[in-house]
């Protein structure tokens, strides 16, 4: 009995062994598995998708924001390595390199090729190398991009040398499985866990400060395991080891300062607030920018002056007291010169001009006589518009103002709006049309900044 009792423990025994070692090996197999997954090459896709996507704001902002705001180009590294890691890319210690090399290939890109095609299509063209080609002619705005590139460069390589940093001291420290470019609640364990095993050996050698260090050789004979020495690189990573006049020693001022209490909850509610905080200045920006008040420029002479869209292109006068503009809002600009035909109304942009003139007072003394004559003018025409609206009320800056707005419905279909500004014997006219109907929104809204904002200088 007491010899089947001892083979039946002995078989226990060798059954729950093999379990344990089924499972081990088990175990083992997933991690390789895990450890094999991933490919440098589906984590470079990821890569330059993730910092792709990361320039969506800063394209954003440049185009309809009309601004640079050069930080957001420190989000393309942290946007690469995060496609990287969803794309399972193999983590390697090239890593960091790859990923600042490629921000700045990403940034280059979509600031010297992606942005310009946007502007084109803001514009209404059709992008094409030609239309980049001709956009790159003009010399004013070579020079904006290059500086601007320039700008964007350098932030780009600012941002992902603080997160590169990061990555490196876990690859130093052997963590290449769960890596992450923030400070991680993992990280922090690691951290600690390698303190308590270090510092007793420096505190055995008095080694706590740089007056008291202790010897390289000393040191090693102590950290012959390889989790000792794991766990020493990791402190050196963090400088918590330091090394002076030959010697090392452990900064407990370091110590504390790394090991200082973090709030993960505290840390994921700044990042959430700061991310809707970033997104609801770039909504803002571009809100702003087309309602034209961001995007505006001055014009001025020695006796007006008035602010007007950046959007609209300046074309020469024959007039010295006239301005004359051109746009395409809803209409589609033509790829090149050859390609315009004045008779296809679709490739006409929208047309504004700003003008200022003495006139006779004891013809028209008052807007209301202003009023009546382009009534008169208007009626009096072989084609006279099909609608025809104004009103007479005050500019911000308490001028008389006379606001006319026209549709003609012959062909070509064609909306104008006109406002006279009337000033001790001077009148200037705002007058905007085009002849896509889609134009009259913008037109309107074009045509009251600038009489808003017009002034007679004293």
């Amino acid at each position: 009995m007491k010899e089947n009792s001892k083979n039946s423990t002995k078989t226990q025994n060798t059954k729950v062994t093999k379990e344990e070692t089924k499972k081990v090996e088990n175990n083992t197999a997933e991690k390789t598995k895990t450890q094999l997954s991933g490919n440098y090459i589906t984590g470079i896709i990821g890569l330059i998708l993730g910092g792709l996507i990361a320039t969506i704001p800063w394209i954003l902002v440049y185009v309809y924001g009309d601004m640079m705001f050069s930080v957001l180009s420190v989000f393309i590294a942290a946007g690469e390595f995060y496609g990287y890691k969803l794309f399972k890319g193999k983590i390697f210690k090239g890593l960091p390199i790859l990923i600042i090399v490629m921000a700045i290939i990403i940034m280059a890109l979509t600031t010297l090729a992606i942005i310009p095609s946007f502007l084109i299509m803001r514009e209404g063209g059709i992008v094409s190398m030609a239309a980049i080609e001709s956009l790159y002619q003009n010399e004013e705005f070579l020079s904006a991009i290059l500086k601007d590139t320039t700008i964007a460069i350098v932030f780009t390589i600012i941002g992902a040398s603080v997160i590169t940093a990061n990555i490196k001291k876990q690859i130093a420290i052997g963590n290449t499985e769960d890596i992450d470019i923030s400070n991680s609640k993992e990280t922090e364990k690691m951290k600690k866990e390698a303190i308590a095993k270090i510092k007793p050996i420096f505190e055995k050698f008095n080694a706590l400060g740089k007056d008291h260090g202790i010897l390289k050789d000393e040191l090693n004979a102590e950290v012959e395991d390889e989790d000792l020495k794991s766990a020493l690189n990791m402190l050196k990573s963090f400088k918590i080891v330091k090394k002076s006049g030959g010697r090392f020693y452990f900064d407990e001022q370091a110590e504390n300062k790394q090991l200082k209490a973090k709030n993960p909850k505290k840390t994921n509610i700044i990042t959430l607030v700061t991310g809707v905080v970033l997104v609801a200045i770039m909504v803002g920006v571009v809100l702003l920018n087309q309602m034209g008040i961001l995007n505006k420029k001055v014009v001025s002479d020695d006796n007006i002056s008035f602010e007007v869209n950046g959007k609209w292109i300046e074309y020469p006068s024959y007039y010295t007291k006239e301005w004359n503009y051109f746009r395409y809002i809803n209409n589609v600009q033509p790829a090149t010169d050859e390609e315009i035909d004045d008779s296809n109304y679709s490739a006409w942009p929208a047309y504004l001009s700003i003008g200022y003139s003495e006139i006779d007072t004891e013809q028209a003394s008052s807007i209301q006589d202003i009023q009546t004559s382009i009534k008169e003018y208007t009626n009096g025409l072989d084609t006279p518009p099909s609608s025809y609206e104004d009103e007479i009320t005050k500019t911000k800056n308490g001028y008389d103002v006379l606001k006319i707005k026209l549709k003609f419905e012959q062909e070509p279909n064609q909306v104008e709006f006109l406002n006279y500004i009337l000033y001790q014997g001077e009148l200037a006219s705002i007058d905007a049309h085009s002849v896509n109907m889609k134009d009259e929104s913008e037109l309107e809204k074009t045509v009251d900044m600038i009489t808003q904002s017009f002034k007679w200088k004293e």
